[in-house]
């Protein structure tokens, strides 16, 4: 029996040592159209010259740079709120599938769960051929939870990223917004209701279900940790919050 469990266990190891070599990475000596890992029809993305792509044992891409601003489908896309692009009113054709320009009259369109990533910066695709991770070149809206009410702006030319099963992990924030942090059940002794209000500009984390593990408090905060105990929160600063209370990075 002890012999089978060792066997069995070489052999798991073997199969994920082989998953690991079968990605590879290859040098562009020329913006190259390459098709993203769990694409089931080709499109016309192109990836940067003279940068790295990793890809997977189908020669499909994992992570790469963008040689242009594309539209693509991130992970959580059900939570995008808002969602449209926009084409000139004008044009003697049919637009391109997702063509932005920002001062020219456009009709205004829905955008089908697609948001504008920035070319020349990194992005990460999920094994469905969403976006895990990417630069979002336009403000994106979204509902923080589908258990409950309420939206987040996240600004452009900054990272946003998702987990493989599209819950919002990090991001940061457009404007200064009230969330609630994790472990906002021992602060109820005021009209807060466990709401901490965050710094625009600043990034943020969030657990599975939409607390906030990492933020920068917008003012000073009185946070009450699970025994009791209370700790001033600086305002500006970047804050870690756990279950048994937080904890601020002081600055050097």
């Amino acid at each position: 029996m002890r012999k089978f469990t060792a066997l069995l266990l070489a052999a798991l190891v073997l199969v994920g040592t082989n998953t690991a070599l079968a990605n590879k990475t290859l040098t562009l000596d020329k913006d190259t159209k390459l098709v993203p890992q769990g694409w089931t029809v080709a499109d016309d993305i192109k990836f940067k010259k003279n940068t790295t792509v990793t890809l997977n044992d189908s020669e499909q891409v994992i992570e790469g740079v963008l040689a242009s601003a594309t539209y693509l489908r991130p992970t959580g896309w059900k939570s995008l709120a808002s969602n449209y692009y926009y084409v000139e009113s004008s044009a003697a054709f049919y637009p391109p599938r997702f063509f932005y320009h920002p001062f020219r009259p456009g009709l205004v369109i829905p955008a089908d769960g697609h948001v504008r990533y920035m070319g020349n910066r990194p992005i990460t695709f999920a094994e469905d051929g969403t976006v895990l991770s990417g630069t979002i070149d336009n403000d994106v809206v979204l509902q923080l939870s589908d258990t409950g009410y309420g939206f987040v702006r996240f600004k452009n030319d900054t990272v946003l990223t998702f987990s493989k099963e599209g819950k919002l992990v990090s991001g940061t924030l457009a404007e200064a917004t009230k969330l609630r942090p994790v472990g906002w059940q021992h602060n109820l002794q005021d009209e807060s209701a466990g709401f901490v209000e965050f710094k625009s500009g600043t990034s943020i984390s969030f657990d599975v279900n939409g607390l906030v593990t990492n933020g920068s408090p917008n003012k000073k905060t009185l946070w009450f940790n699970a025994e009791g105990s209370s700790t001033e929160l600086e305002a500006k600063t970047a804050t870690s919050f756990k279950l048994d209370g937080a904890e601020q990075t002081k600055a050097k």
